[in-house]
């Protein structure tokens, strides 16, 4: 089975940094950071899957 992949998200505002998979990555760019609710763009979020 292969694991999940994962994004690293670091906000543009409060510059936090966590990783989140597909499902939590679509919803910070719908919905903003969890942290302080700045909008998110793609570029907030590693582009590249890492597997962990």
């Amino acid at each position: 089975m292969t694991p999940p992949s994962t994004h690293t998200f670091v906000c543009p505002e409060c510059r936090r940094s966590i990783e989140v998979d597909d499902a939590m990555r679509a919803t910070l760019l719908e919905t903003g950071c969890i942290v302080c609710g700045a909008s998110v763009t793609e570029e907030d979020i590693d582009g590249t899957p890492a597997v962990e």
